[in-house]
């Protein structure tokens, strides 16, 4: 009898410790909250758009001024890969450009919408550059007049 109390005292030590191990909720990660993110989820769906789009840094379709005419926009991938390029963007002299989106073309060469933005340098207006942002990868490419940076942030 002392062994099956023994017994029974163990195996409900056991099973405590194994709810308690339970009930310990899993710590959060970053990607935990993208993912229950309803914006994240609606730009990772965007990507699908994409799988036409080139995986060059240009679109062999494109003809024209690289960048500044919509006939040969800069390809990147998605809305974020758009930020992504701008904020690497610099004038010849290095200087970190601001943007603005002024609007949306086409051009019967190039698939799906261009996105038109104002680029300025010290607060003044140097150029208005074109990008698809329906590709496979940003482009490593610079237009005329324009270097990009390894960092976004410097």
């Amino acid at each position: 009898m002392t062994t099956f109390i023994i017994i029974v005292v163990v195996i409900a030590g056991l099973l405590l410790i194994m709810n308690f191990i339970k009930v310990k909720p899993k710590p959060r990660t970053l990607m935990d909250e993208l993912n229950d993110n309803p914006f994240f989820q609606g730009m990772k769906n965007l990507e699908k758009l994409n799988v036409n789009g080139t995986d060059e840094d240009i679109i062999p379709e494109g003809y024209g001024e690289f960048g500044h005419e919509e006939t040969n926009p800069i390809p990147v991938n998605t809305i974020m890969g758009t930020s992504a390029y701008l904020g690497k963007l610099r004038t010849i002299d290095g200087i970190k450009v601001t943007y603005e989106r002024v609007g949306s073309t086409s051009a019967s060469n190039i698939k799906g919408m261009i996105d038109e933005y104002e680029i300025f340098a010290n607060g003044e207006r140097v150029a208005r550059l074109f990008i698809s942002p329906y590709n496979k990868k940003n482009s490593g490419k610079e237009p005329k007049g324009f270097v990009l940076s390894n960092n976004a942030w410097d």
